[in-house]
């Protein structure tokens, strides 16, 4: 081969692998720092009498809340935690059936809402954020806590777990397992360059946020939890993919007292005619 068409050929790699690397870091900046929404709503608009408070976690973030108190159940409180990209009044009015017999407590996680931090990793350091809540209410004179989680919140609620001894129940619906399975869906229309895409991924991911988004997973947490856990699913579900719940269920089964609800026709976030009234007898059950 010549040497200038070696050259060309090297000067051509080089620029396509540099072409992918700037646009994996493209992707990566855009999930880390997503859009963010804050949401006009408060518990007022809905009659309810509500603390604005602030959280602070071990790593120095100020994380905004709302606590609504059961004065008929000042023991009993559930975490509500949001998806992504989301906030807290996401879930407001979707969920506050759960403060006829709890306390809640709806926070902003890291990043989004009204909270600080520079960045999201979609659930991983957001473990702090959970247990800077559970503080808060333990600090309120609360012994039994569980948490309802969407999406994102779920997988939270999941890998915080095995950081405490506090939660009592965890009903976690539409979770992902893993973060580098996630990765591979998102580049899954890329071909062979998924599987490498997904690889910068876990680098940069280490790089420059100090986590690992394989070990650092659901999926591992759950190998391990004892708690009641609800897992709520669904076939159609057109952000998670179903798959992640089928994962999640195996890493559970260790587990007697994992529950699962897993649907045939309801897209991400959505939910069915009998949903409130499995959601209460499961916390019913358990706190």
């Amino acid at each position: 081969m010549p040497r200038t068409i070696k050259h060309r050929l090297i000067v051509y790699s080089l620029l396509f692998v540099a072409f992918w690397f700037v646009f994996s870091m493209y992707v990566f900046y855009f999930n880390i720092k997503p859009q963010k929404f804050i949401s006009q709503i408060t518990p007022k608009e809905f009659g309810k009498e509500y603390e604005d408070i602030w959280l602070h976690t071990k790593d120095n973030l100020k994380l905004n809340g709302w606590f609504l108190k059961n004065n008929q159940s000042l023991d009993k409180a559930i975490i509500i935690l949001h998806g992504y990209p989301a906030d807290k009044g996401d879930l407001l009015s979707s969920y506050l059936f759960l403060h006829e017999k709890y306390s809640l407590l709806f926070i902003d996680f890291r990043y989004f809402g009204k909270s600080e931090g520079k960045y999201t990793t979609v659930g991983i350091k957001e473990t702090e954020d959970v247990l800077a809540g559970i503080k808060f209410l333990q600090d309120r004179g609360v012994k039994k806590i569980g948490i309802f989680g969407l999406s994102m919140g779920g997988a939270t609620a999941l890998m915080t777990v095995p950081q405490t001894q506090a939660i009592k129940a965890i009903v976690s619906q539409s979770s992902y397992a893993r973060l580098d399975l996630m990765a591979e869906t998102q580049y899954k229309n890329f071909y062979i360059l998924t599987k490498p895409l997904v690889f910068l991924t876990k680098l940069l991911a280490k790089l420059f946020l100090g986590v690992d988004i394989v070990n650092s997973s659901p999926q591992a947490a759950a190998k391990n939890i004892q708690i009641p856990v609800f897992i709520i699913h669904s076939e159609a579900d057109d952000q998670i993919p179903f798959e992640q719940a089928l994962i999640l269920q195996e890493a559970l089964k260790h587990n007697p007292r994992a529950e699962f609800w897993l649907q045939r026709n309801l897209l991400h976030g959505e939910t069915s005619a009998d949903y409130q009234n499995r959601i209460n007898n499961f916390f019913k059950r358990y706190l």
